[in-house]
């Protein structure tokens, strides 16, 4: 290898690499690599580009940087679990204090009592917001909160199956496919209707019976539509055993009746858009998970809870990791869950966002999604451009377009040559592409309107 080993912003100087190596009983740095066979070492030189200086680096990442489309630039109608939002400065200057942005998952016990209560106050919201008692903090995204969901049903249930709603989006489906493979946990699916696009009540009853551990269903589903009818099939549930899940949109919750008030035992969704963070190339996202608390259930919460506590000598108020089940490298193969890490910074961004929006502007940004989308709908309906489904709606809706595949990628340019994200590709029948549109807060009237137009030229 050779070369000079200081790291530019490790600073180990040459001395200390020597005392590293002294240290371990080795004369090289070569020597960490002696394990490698000697047949599938590369030989040679690598191909690298000559070392550019500090400044000369950053110019050409800038230029590579710059290639980028972002939703500063283009208006964003895309949705399916994330969406554009806003930060305020103070989010981020609140977020960036070394004492948050500096730490890692905080697993030792004697973690700061200010990162305890910043994830206790996140859970806190979570609960009001879902209508649930216990939350964690936190999980990875919506998509690993199905897996864990119906994982944990099925251990507190000892069944071995898992309905769900075929209203789901793509991603979380595969994720969830993914999950209960290995703890050989069988999965059905209810069909939705093809009117509604609503899930259908009939079929689910028909697969629940003493072997299915859950249900879950997406409210607002997939495709933008408001299960609104769901009184029956939860009902049914509860008298066989079943727990049911519910994937919420959180914006939705400032508008809709929460999952908790109308019979979810689990509440799951995605925690980037009230706040978690900006869409930065889709990730890091937050995974909120909650339940209505029953001592022995809880327990089967992967992740951590943080409580609060009165400590006995002097009386004085503190948090602590209450519960944390998931330790796979105490339990192994009686964990409840592989989840390593949680999303403790990205909790605490979302803390801060729906703390600073108070109940008044989270409801405000709510009814500006709603008023939006239902702006565009009936803009569109004028022009002769309709939605797959009639039923109501939050902010999203699928748009009956039905552009051939070979079309798809001149449609996409047509629109971004508009400064358009028209919304996400979806097809029913593997040939012709419709298009799921989500209206954000971000969104201003012409912005709304230029959608309407775009959408007419092309199918002018």
């Amino acid at each position: 290898m050779g070369g000079n080993y200081a790291h530019p912003y490790l600073a180990n100087s040459k001395m200390d690499i020597d005392e590293m190596l002294e240290y371990l009983g080795i004369s090289s740095i070569e020597e960490l690599y002696s394990d490698i066979p000697d047949e599938i070492r590369f030989k040679g030189q690598l191909k690298l580009p000559h070392y550019q200086s500090e400044f000369e680096l950053m110019e050409a990442v800038k230029s590579k940087l710059s290639k980028n489309i972002t939703t500063r630039e283009v208006r964003s109608f895309l949705g399916g679990g994330v969406l554009d939002i806003y930060m305020p400065a103070i989010q981020d200057e609140i977020l960036r204090r070394t004492e948050f942005y500096s730490a890692y998952t905080p697993y030792q016990a004697e973690a700061s009592q200010g990162t305890l209560q910043s994830m206790f106050e996140y859970q806190s919201l979570i609960c009001e917001l879902v209508s649930m008692d216990v939350a964690n903090c936190s999980l990875y995204d919506w998509a690993t909160g199905v897996g864990e969901a119906a994982l944990m049903a099925s251990r507190i249930t000892k069944r071995t199956k898992f309905v769900y709603s075929a209203a789901i989006a793509p991603n979380r489906e595969a994720v969830l496919q993914n999950y209960v493979t290995g703890a050989n946990l069988e999965l059905e699916i209810v069909p939705y209707d093809e009117t509604t696009g609503k899930m259908d009540i009939a079929k689910a009853k028909v697969l629940l019976d003493d072997t299915v551990a859950g249900i879950y269903i997406e409210n607002p589903n997939f495709f933008g539509i408001i299960e609104d009818e769901l009184d029956e099939i939860i009902e049914d549930a509860h008298v066989k055993g079943v727990r049911v899940v519910v994937g919420a949109d959180m914006n939705s919750l400032a508008l809709l009746k929460p999952p908790g008030e109308y019979g979810a035992d689990i509440a799951i969704g995605e925690g980037q858009s009230i706040g978690g963070g900006p869409l930065n190339f889709g990730g890091p996202l937050l995974g909120i998970l909650a339940m209505k608390y029953n001592k022995k259930e809880s327990r089967q919460m992967p992740g951590r809870i943080v409580g609060k506590t009165i400590t006995p000598n002097e009386g004085e108020v503190a948090y602590v990791n209450t519960l944390q089940t998931r330790e796979q490298h105490i339990k192994r193969e009686r964990a409840t869950s592989n989840i390593c890490t949680n999303e403790a910074l990205v909790a605490l961004s979302c803390a801060i966002h729906l703390t600073l929006l108070g109940p008044q502007g989270y409801k405000e940004s709510a009814e500006t999604m709603y008023l939006s989308a239902h702006h565009v709908v009936k803009e569109l309906e004028k022009i002769g451009v309709k939605r797959v489904f009639n039923s109501e709606f939050f902010n999203s809706f699928i748009l009956d377009l039905k552009i051939p595949k070979d079309k798809k990628q001149e449609f996409t340019q047509f629109m971004l040559e508009r400064k358009i994200f028209p919304g996400i590709p979806h097809s029913f029948d593997g040939e012709n592409y419709d298009y799921i549109v989500t209206t954000s807060y971000l969104l201003c009237e012409k912005d709304l309107d230029d959608f309407v137009k775009a959408i007419g030229e092309w199918r002018k």
